[in-house]
């Protein structure tokens, strides 16, 4: 091979790897804040991943964790709680997630996230 076709495979291969690295793994992320619209926001988030009813959540949900587990129906009573086999509990489970910049709500079980046009994350560094 001639040394200007060698360099322009070479650059060639350069600038695809470069390309290539431009798309970055998602990272697990937190909510920096919280208010009612960020809130709706997730209860949305949740039903257009998952579908059904919007799920309860707490005002400082993944503040802490980019976990965010939910479990349907209702136990009659605390005491239920203790006699319940939790693998017979129907539990979803979903990851606040940095995607290039973008904070979304990921939904392993449909391999699919929606993006979150209120919320503000920043990057989940366990303590």
């Amino acid at each position: 091979m001639t040394k200007p076709r060698l360099l322009t495979v070479f650059l060639a291969l350069l600038v695809s790897a470069c390309h290539n690295s431009n798309h970055s793994q998602p990272l697990p992320a937190v909510l920096s804040a919280t208010s009612p619209s960020v809130i709706s926001e997730l209860q949305q988030a949740v039903v257009t991943l998952k579908g059904g009813q919007a799920p309860t959540l707490a005002h400082n949900v993944l503040t802490h964790s980019p976990q965010l587990i939910i479990t349907s129906g209702q136990l009659a009573s605390d005491q239920a709680m203790l006699t319940v086999d939790l693998s017979q509990l129907p539990i979803s489970a979903f990851e606040l997630q940095l995607r290039d910049n973008l904070c979304v709500l990921y939904y392993s079980k449909a391999d699919k996230f929606v993006p979150l046009r209120h919320a503000q994350c920043v990057e989940y560094r366990p303590e």
